[in-house]
C-alpha cells in the first residue's frame, strides 16, 4: 500500500514539476491535431444509408432470405455495376492501369460502402463520401443493382425450368398428334367414331334386321361388325390413351404458362423501410476525437520519456 502511495506523490511530482512543459505539448498537439484534421488536409466525408428487408428471395439452399440478399449486396457483380456507373476511379482518383489500380478502387470502394445484417434480420447499407448526393445515389444504385442481380439469378433459374417443361410439352404434343393420326385413319377406313355407342346401335340394327326380314341391310351392317371387331378394341384403347396423354398435357402447359409468368415478372427483391437521404452532416474525420486521442498520446509520450529521463538520472 505504501509502494503504491509512494508512486502516486511521484507522479504527481513529476506533473507538477514538468507542467509547463505539459502544457506547452497539450497546446502544441490540439494546434496541429485541428491543423491536420481540418478539411485542407481531410476531405469531410457524409454518410448516407438504407435499411431493406428482403422480398421475393428463393433462398438456394440452407440459408434465409437476410442471408441470401446480403450475399446478393456484397457480390462483384453489384459492386462493378457500381464502381462503372458513378466513374468512381476518377472520383477516387485511382489510376486503374496501374498494378494495384484495380485492387486499391476495390479496397477504396469496400472502405466507403457497409453492408451489414442487423438484428431485426434487415439489411442496412452505409455509404460514405465527400459529395453527399452521390452518397445518397449509390445507395440507390446499390439498391438496383441487387434487384437486377437477382431477377437475372431467378430468370435463369426460372429459365431452366422452362426448357425442361417445353421438351415435354413437346415430346407429349407429339404422342397426342400421333395418337389422333392413328384414330383418324380408323375413322375414315373403319368408319369407326365411337366403340360403345357403335357396338350397341349395330347390335340393335342387326337384331331388328333379323326379327323385320330386313336381309338387304345384313350385309352392311355385317361389315360393321367386322370392322368393330377387328379395330373397335384398338381404336377404344386409343381413345382412353389419347385421353390421359390429353389431361397430362394440359396440366404440363398450365405449368408451362406459369413459368412463363414467372419469366414476364418484373418483380423486385428488397423492401425498403428507410429510404437514403443525402446528409450534410459530416461523418468523418470525427475531429474531437482526433484531438483528444492526439493530446492523450503526445502526453503519455512526453510522460514516457521523462519516466526513463528521471531513471537514468537515479
Amino acid at each position: 500500500m505504501q509502494e503504491y502511495t509512494d508512486s502516486s506523490k511521484s507522479f504527481i511530482k513529476m506533473i507538477v514539476k514538468w507542467k509547463f512543459h505539459f502544457a506547452v505539448i497539450t497546446i502544441a498537439a490540439l494546434v496541429f491535431a485541428s491543423l491536420f484534421s481540418s478539411p485542407w488536409f481531410i476531405k469531410p466525408k457524409y454518410k448516407s444509408f438504407a435499411v431493406v428487408y428482403p422480398a421475393n428471395i428463393k433462398p438456394y439452399s440452407t440459408e434465409s432470405e437476410t442471408e441470401q440478399m446480403l450475399q446478393l449486396f456484397r457480390s462483384a457483380d453489384v459492386r462493378n455495376d457500381v464502381i462503372k456507373k458513378f466513374h468512381l476511379s476518377e472520383h477516387y482518383s485511382i489510376d486503374t492501369t496501374e498494378k494495384t489500380g484495380l485492387g486499391n478502387l476495390i479496397a477504396t470502394y469496400e472502405n466507403n460502402v457497409e453492408i451489414n445484417r442487423t438484428q431485426f434480420e434487415s439489411i442496412e447499407i452505409d455509404v460514405l463520401d465527400t459529395d453527399p448526393v452521390l452518397a445518397s445515389n449509390m445507395v440507390n444504385a446499390i439498391i438496383h443493382a441487387m434487384n437486377l442481380k437477382a431477377r437475372q439469378l431467378q430468370r435463369s433459374k426460372d429459365h431452366e425450368v422452362e426448357v425442361v417443361i417445353k421438351d415435354q410439352l413437346d415430346l407429349k404434343k407429339h404422342n397426342v398428334d400421333s395418337i389422333k393420326g392413328i384414330m383418324d385413319e380408323i375413322r375414315v377406313k373403319y368408319q369407326i367414331f365411337d366403340y360403345q355407342m357403335q357396338v350397341k346401335e349395330v347390335t340393335k340394327s342387326y337384331l331388328k334386321a333379323l326379327s323385320g326380314g330386313h336381309k338387304d341391310k345384313l350385309k352392311e351392317i355385317e361389315v360393321m361388325m367386322h370392322n368393330l371387331e377387328e379395330k373397335g378394341g384398338e381404336y377404344y384403347e386409343m381413345k382412353k390413351t389419347l385421353d390421359a396423354l390429353l389431361k397430362s398435357y394440359n396440366l404440363t402447359q398450365l405449368e408451362y404458362d406459369n413459368v412463363l409468368k414467372e419469366l414476364n415478372k418484373e418483380l423486385t427483391y428488397a423492401n425498403v423501410v428507410t429510404s437514403p437521404t443525402p446528409s450534410y452532416k459530416k461523418a468523418y474525420p470525427i475531429r474531437w476525437l482526433i484531438v483528444l486521442t492526439s493530446v492523450l498520446s503526445a502526453n503519455l509520450f512526453f510522460f514516457l520519456i521523462l519516466i526513463i529521463v528521471e531513471n537514468r538520472n537515479k
